[in-house]
Formats: structure tokens, sequence, C-alpha cells
């Protein structure tokens, strides 16, 4: 009988607290586990808190993509550090701050002397301090990338994207130490206007080479093929309300994988968890009371979504065994509100496949009722092969197929 892969078998372990298969795998399967990596959240007091004493947590404008407020870290070498000194290990963790356009825009515009209110510098320095504190803070500025490169690509009088991904490399000259002493006071290595031109022309190239990138393109098309899905949310929601959640989540799954040819299962979750409670998340506010600009609206839903996505990514990356814990900094308090409802409790990474499982606080809950709300026809395009087959054709990576997609979803919102 064929083994279920080991990153399956583990982190369904883990979910399900089944020490019984974790000894299974200890005792029979361990060389396979030699490229896994684990997250767990956890408040026990013997684990690591996720803080680290930043102020991280502190802030209301970083929003962790992790449960908290500590978590266990496991990998091979962490295991081997454990046996040999009789339990401890030392755990490197990288920190990720990840920016939405509208706070990398705030950055850029005090870095470069622009005309900001004050409140909105305070939010930049604020953020900026918590590298300052310490350098295995790290600056991601791919979601913004992700989300502008398209903006230049159409527009090549567009010089935002390109002035804000230099004011990110100006960081790389900035003397962190002097800023700490004096935040707000920025020491670069050279003159900052001379630092800022110097910079351009590396940046104009590695910005002009992102224009056709494969994962920028494949993730443009599934930030289309989410703006389709939350549009038929949106005509759900209509149609059905708070009366049947069940059966839009059942629609919005028949939806994924008869249209977008995949299971998008951390939008479905998020919609979830957003419509699930006595209220609705204020970040469906634009669906659930459509307004004449709700169209656009769902343009930009779509995108702050699909920033999950990149986030997950970025906690697979590693150094030499290192983990990466993403944080996302963003002024929108509707989109920090969503990702507090349902936050990452259990990561599983497989560095060799470049492959992850998360398994968010409700987990169990929302794959029991996805399971029971799917009916026999759907949970039959749910087995293993489907599930392949689907995954190396997946429509969501073909661009014109999802602009089709949204343009039909549009289509049949102005119907209703």
């Amino acid at each position: 009988m064929k083994q279920s892969p080991i990153a399956d078998v583990v982190f369904r372990a883990l979910l399900t607290n089944d020490y019984d298969t974790l000894r299974e795998v200890q005792a029979h399967r361990a060389a396979e586990c030699a490229d896994l990596r684990a997250i767990v959240s956890t408040d026990h007091k013997d684990a690591i808190a996720l803080d680290l004493g930043l102020g991280v947590l502190d802030s209301i404008y970083v929003t962790p993509i992790l449960e908290g407020p500590r978590a266990f870290f496991m990998s091979p070498s962490v295991s081997v550090q454990a046996r040999h000194t009789g339990g401890k290990s030392a755990v490197a963790i990288d920190y990720s701050l990840s920016f939405d356009s509208n706070f990398a825009e705030k950055l850029r515009a005090v870095l470069s002397g622009e005309g900001i209110q004050a409140v909105d510098r305070a939010r930049v320095i604020e953020v900026l301090t918590l590298k300052a504190k310490n350098p295995r803070v790290q600056f991601d500025v791919l979601p913004f990338l992700y989300e502008n490169v398209r903006l230049v690509r159409e527009n090549a009088a567009n010089y935002r994207p390109i002035n804000t991904l230099i004011a990110f490399r100006m960081l790389d000259h900035l003397d962190w130490a002097a800023f700490q002493h004096d935040p707000g006071r920025f020491q670069f290595s050279a003159p900052a206007e001379s630092l800022m031109i110097s910079l351009r022309s590396d940046a104009e190239t590695f910005l002009s080479n992102l224009y056709n990138d494969r994962s920028i393109v494949q993730h443009e098309a599934k930030c289309l093929g989410i703006q389709a899905l939350l549009l038929c949310f949106a005509r759900l929601w209509r149609r059905f309300g708070r009366r049947q959640v069940s059966r839009i989540l059942h629609d919005l799954l028949a939806f994924g994988i008869d249209r977008l040819g995949a299971v998008p299962a951390t939008e479905l979750n998020l919609i979830w968890s957003g419509i699930r409670g006595r209220e609705v998340s204020s970040f469906f506010g634009p669906i659930i009371n459509p307004s004449p600009k709700m169209l656009k609206s769902v343009r930009g839903m779509a995108w702050d979504m699909a920033h999950v996505r990149l986030m997950e990514q970025v906690a697979q990356v590693t150094r030499e065994g290192s983990f990466f814990v993403p944080y996302f900094v963003s002024m929108d308090e509707r989109w920090r509100n969503l990702l507090r409802l349902n936050p990452i409790r259990l990561m599983v990474l497989n560095d060799m496949l470049g492959s992850k499982l998360c398994a968010r606080v409700h987990e169990q809950e929302f794959q029991e009722l996805l399971y029971n709300t799917a009916g026999p026809e759907l949970r039959a395009k749910l087995s293993p092969e489907k599930v392949a087959a689907r995954r190396s054709a997946a429509r969501i990576t073909d661009m014109k197929a999802m602009q089709e997609l949204v343009k039909e979803e549009e289509q049949e919102w102005a119907k209703e």
C-alpha cells in the first residue's frame, strides 16, 4: 500500500495532536524528515517568544501571520542539537516585515524628504525602529513590487514604484546605530540626493527585469482569480446572506474547482473567517454593503488577500536551517483585523520540494465544514489524483483566462 507523503503525515499528526503517529514516524520514517521544518504556535513557557523583545507586537501597524505568542521551531538541526545538549538548542530566526503599497510609499516620502503628515511620519519611524533594535529584522519589498510592477509596465511615466524601490535600497546605507540614538535623523553613507542618483540605474534595471518575470505574471493572474472569486462571493451573499453560510462555502468551492481549476483554500478560509462571527469583518464591507464603487474595491481586496500567500512564501525561506517569521505592515485597519481573525497556528515546510502546509487557528472546524458542505460530487473532485492533475494544469495561473473570468463575473454582478 502506497504511503502518504511524509509532510502530510507529520502535518496531520501535529494538527490533531496524534502522538502515536509521530512516534510511528520517528521509528520508521525518520530519514524522510531530513528536509522538513515546522513552526508550531503555542503559549508554552519553554517555547520561543515571537516578539523577542523587539516590540513588534506592540505596534498596531504590524500584524503577525503566526498566532503566537510563542512557537516551537522544529528541524533536523534543532533536533540534533537538542539530542547533544539534553534538550536545549539554538534556533536562528530572521524577522521579515512585508510592506503594503500604502506604507511603502509613506516610507519613500519620509526618506526622500517629500511632504508627509506628521502622524504618518511617526508611523514610519515606529516601524524603522524595529530594525534598529535588531539587525535580524529584514524589510521585504516583495508585496509592493508584485502589486506595482504592472503599473510601471502599463505606464512608463509612473515613477512612484522606482522611487519607492530606491528608498528601500537607501536603508542599506543607513547608519542604524545613529538612527537608534536619534530616531528620525537619517544619516546615510552619502548625501541623500547623491545616494538616490547612484542607486537609480541598478534599480531601474532590476524593475524592468521584473516586467515579464514568470512568478510575477503568475501572481497577477492569481490576483485576478481571487478577484473573480470575490465577485462570485458578492453574488452569493446578495442571494443567500448570513442565512446560508454553508451554501455560500459550497458554491465558492465549486467555483474554485470548476472555474479556477484549483481549491483556493487560503481565500476560502479568510472569507469564512470574516463571515462566521456575529458581525461580518469590516474588510468585506464593500461586498456586504455594496456601492457603485464595489468593483474597484474588490480589485484592491484581491491584491490584499494575495499578500497572505506572499507572506507564506516568505516563511518558507531558510538560510542553513534558519527560520523566517513574517509580519505584515499596513495602515489598513480593516485588513489588519481580518488577518488577526484567523492567523496561522501550524506550518510544515518541505525544503526539498519547496512546498508548505498551513493550518490556521480554526483549521479543523473549517476543514470539517468544507467536507460536510462539499457533498459527494465535490468530494469526488478532491481525490489526491484529481487534485494533482488540477495543480499541474491550473487555470488560475493563465492571465488571459482569468481576465475573461473577471469580465464574466462583473457582467453577472451587473445583471443581479
